[in-house]
């Protein structure tokens, strides 16, 4: 990976999580929202932001559409802020690993407690 694309990269991380900050209704009901990662593609032409969302479906449901909504004024934000010739379009993606690796440990956990304790430890 070449040095610039990592140096844009951790650049629009901090720029897009900071310009989501004045976007109205994220903070309010629709869930608790992270910013997970972002990813340039197309010769940074294209912005992927992965994020994903505490709460319920329905708190994610409409965090998705606030993003959507959002996209044209958050790269209006980034025009103003950064002296970059192109400002990469903005694609939001859902990432499900939170909640994918929470599941897993609800799993271990749910293994080991109905795991019996052996009268006969190994040694």
């Amino acid at each position: 990976m070449f040095k610039r694309e990592e140096r844009l990269k951790e650049l629009f991380l901090h720029e897009v999580t900071a310009a989501l900050r004045c976007v109205n209704g994220l903070n309010s009901t629709a869930g608790i929202l992270t910013i997970t990662g972002v990813d340039l593609t197309n010769e940074a032409k294209d912005l992927a932001v992965y994020y994903s969302v505490i709460g319920t479906p329905e708190q994610k449901e409409r965090c998705a559409r606030i993003l959507t909504a959002a996209i044209w004024d958050i790269r209006q934000i980034l025009k103003k802020r950064l002296r970059l010739r192109i400002i990469p379009n903005l694609v939001f993606k859902f990432d499900g690993t939170p909640e994918y690796a929470a599941h897993i440990e609800d799993l271990f956990k749910k293994i080991k407690s109905e795991e019996k304790p052996d009268d006969n430890p190994r040694p």
